[in-house]
């Protein structure tokens, strides 16, 4: 990492550590002044403007395929292949809700006061009694309606391959009114976050000036079948729109370096 990699890479991460206190104190105080009916749409207006707020902070240059859907009027399941922290921001900033993630977030600095202020759902997937308590939440959410985020495939892989996703997700929309809209990211080769701690991780992408990013959201769909179907059927939309997401990103990337 060059010295202007590195101041970089210290500038942008002390800057997400004051933008999120910054977004957190001003959630609290705006929800103390505010009837408290109102707590959940004041957090969700927070959690967007900090995802969008980190996502610009670190230099993401995002390509939309397509138009981002509509916010949903019902609960809504979003799920997309998973290779960095950073989809959670994405997401976030796009569609907001709830995210399920990984246990040990919760006792992150800072990040994980963050993430329990947002009700984000954590999981431990070696623990048999996490993983019911989680779906047991995460139903708990749909139920009311809201936007829950996943990514099926449980963790961070490197590439354009969608692993297979886990049919456990797909039993908490059983017997529930909900769309599930399935999104495809495509990053540019060498950010995601694999074989490295999350630390080394977030110094090395905040040290790149740029990390470009597709994002082609799907159709939102109901929940038909069974959970091993919806599972097998979902992973097949996702490496879909992922390999549509990569070629769009190939073609930007040809039109960069052969301008007319």
């Amino acid at each position: 990492m060059t010295i202007i990699g590195k101041t970089r890479s210290a500038v942008r991460v002390a800057t997400l550590g004051a933008w999120t206190l910054g977004m957190v104190g001003a959630a609290q105080l705006h929800e103390k002044v505010a009837r408290k009916q109102k707590s959940y749409r004041i957090w969700q207006s927070y959690i967007k403007i900090w995802a969008r707020g980190l996502v610009y902070s670190f230099g993401v240059e995002q390509l939309l395929v397509n138009p981002v859907p509509a916010p949903a009027k019902k609960a809504r399941l979003v799920i997309a292949n998973h290779r960095s922290p950073m989809d959670i921001a994405l997401l976030l900033s796009h569609c907001g809700g709830h995210v399920l993630s990984r246990d040990d977030l919760a006792r992150w600095p800072i990040l994980g006061l963050a993430a329990r202020k947002a009700q984000t759902i954590f999981v431990n997937r070696q623990d048999h009694n996490s993983g019911v308590s989680a779906i047991r939440q995460m139903r708990d959410i749909l139920k009311k309606g809201r936007t829950l985020i996943v990514f099926p495939e449980g963790t961070t892989y490197q590439g354009d391959e969608v692993r297979l996703f886990h049919a456990g997700i797909f039993t908490t929309i059983r017997g529930l009114d909900v769309e599930v809209l399935p999104v495809g990211l495509a990053y540019q080769p060498g950010s995601e976050f694999f074989a490295e701690t999350f630390l080394d991780h977030i110094a090395r992408v905040a040290s790149r000036k740029t990390t470009r990013i597709a994002i082609k959201f799907g159709s939102p769909l109901t929940a038909r079948g069974t959970h091993n179907e919806m599972a097998l059927t979902m992973h097949q939309e996702v490496q879909l729109l992922v390999n549509e997401a990569r070629n769009a990103y190939q073609g930007e990337a040809d039109c960069s370096q052969n301008p007319d």
